[in-house]
């Protein structure tokens, strides 16, 4: 390796012959030094890359041995993960990449190299790089083994969603960590990643056959459901058998480097953070809007149940006002009441005391009356008139 500035592109592979010797040549050529890793391929993938061992390629390391990644093994997609970071804080460079089989990295800048764009990148203080990925598709099934995908294969669509991060390449560091995101990004501490995005061609599907056999044979089946559960592994979720992988070219974009790399420069990082963060803040306009115009029916509703409110204390207080008047009528009577109770006790007690003077005179009478009886008696007694005589005498008598 370069003694100056160097970066190796860690590449993976299983059964990626048809393809392989183009990806690695390319990266040699563009200065990129190459450590690659045979996941047990029963096909010439390791054949092909040979004879780049020592011209580029550091080593060849076999995970497995041919023909061992069987339904039984699976495909343990972590590990891999966890070999790669092993080797990129173990190895001598400056830089590395997370490389795949099946894909092809460029410099955002026309006619600079891979490992010259990634020197300026760090030259200018960043430590980390995104790729903007393009997936290219076939539009017939006439390649072959040998041929440049690159010129079989020329349209490509927008990657899915979950697949858009691809932050995979990092200056050395040695709190790498490659596992926790399912190999997307490259994750360590003080992480800068450069704004602007390098390309990244993908070549995932090179015809029918080929389609068939890597999804539903050597790629689907072999699965790790402990890796599925935790959200890995879900690029084939939507393809059944008698899928076409052959594509409507309509459906596809042809690719043009300048306007890619044009686009990339308009549209970098920077400009999707700014862009995030207006998204963000029309989002949380809108919520207060929408919370602003609640408050305001909320406010209306208000007003109206104050209105009513108002007219049911004018209505309680009328009803009020009308009960202190009854109230008063009511004192008023209590007082008569008490009044006419009072005159009532007079009355009673003027009445016992009639009532005492009729018995009084009562007995009064009864009293003059026998009197007179007797009186009567004694006026028609023979004794009171033989007195008579006598009784005139002494009225003259005391006349004189």
């Amino acid at each position: 390796m370069s003694s100056d500035f160097s970066v190796v592109a860690i590449i993976a592979a299983y059964n990626e012959a048809d393809i392989i010797a183009h990806v690695v040549s390319d990266l040699v050529n563009q200065g990129i030094h190459v450590y690659f890793l045979d996941d047990g391929s029963t096909d010439c993938t390791v054949v092909a890359v040979e004879p780049y061992l020592g011209r580029g390629v550091l080593a060849i390391e076999r995970l497995a041995n041919p023909g061992t990644r069987d339904a039984t093994h699976g495909f343990e997609w972590e590990r891999i993960l966890l070999r790669k970071t092993q080797l990129a804080r173990e190895l001598d460079a400056d830089w590395f990449i997370h490389h795949d089989a099946d894909e092809f990295r460029e410099s955002p800048w026309s006619g600079l190299s891979l490992h010259d764009a990634i020197r300026r990148v760090d030259a200018l203080g960043y430590n980390a790089i995104d790729f903007a990925g393009l997936d290219f598709w076939p539009v017939h099934d006439g390649f072959r083994d040998g041929d440049d995908v690159r010129h079989a294969f020329t349209l490509y669509a927008e990657p899915a969603l979950y697949d858009r991060l691809q932050i995979r390449c990092w200056k050395k560091t040695a709190d790498l960590d490659l596992a926790s995101s399912g190999g997307h990004e490259a994750r360590f501490a003080g992480r800068k990643v450069f704004p602007l995005r390098f390309i990244l061609r993908h070549y995932p599907i090179r015809g029918q056959a080929h389609g068939e056999r890597k999804v539903f044979h050597e790629r689907r089946s072999r699965f790790s459901e402990q890796e599925r559960d935790r959200g890995w592994h879900v690029q084939y979720d939507d393809v059944h058998e008698g899928t076409s992988f052959i594509r409507d070219p309509s459906t596809l974009t042809p690719y043009d480097p300048d306007a890619v790399r044009l686009a990339l420069t308009l549209r970098h990082r920077g400009v999707e953070t700014l862009e995030e963060s207006l998204r963000d803040a029309t989002t949380t306009l809108d919520t207060h809007r929408r919370d602003l115009d609640q408050c305001r029916q909320e406010l209306a509703r208000t007003h109206e149940e104050l209105a009513r409110t108002r007219a049911e204390l004018s209505a309680r207080s009328a009803e009020v006002a009308t009960l202190h008047g009854v109230a008063a009528r009511i004192a008023d009577l209590a007082a008569r009441n008490a009044e006419v109770a009072e005159r009532s006790a007079e009355a009673a007690a003027l009445r016992n005391a009639l009532d005492e003077r009729v018995d009084e005179i009562g007995r009064w009478r009864a009293a003059v009356a026998d009197q007179t009886r007797r009186l009567d008696a004694l006026h028609g007694s023979l004794s009171w008139r033989w007195t008579a005589p006598a009784r005139a005498a002494y009225r003259l008598l005391r006349g004189r």
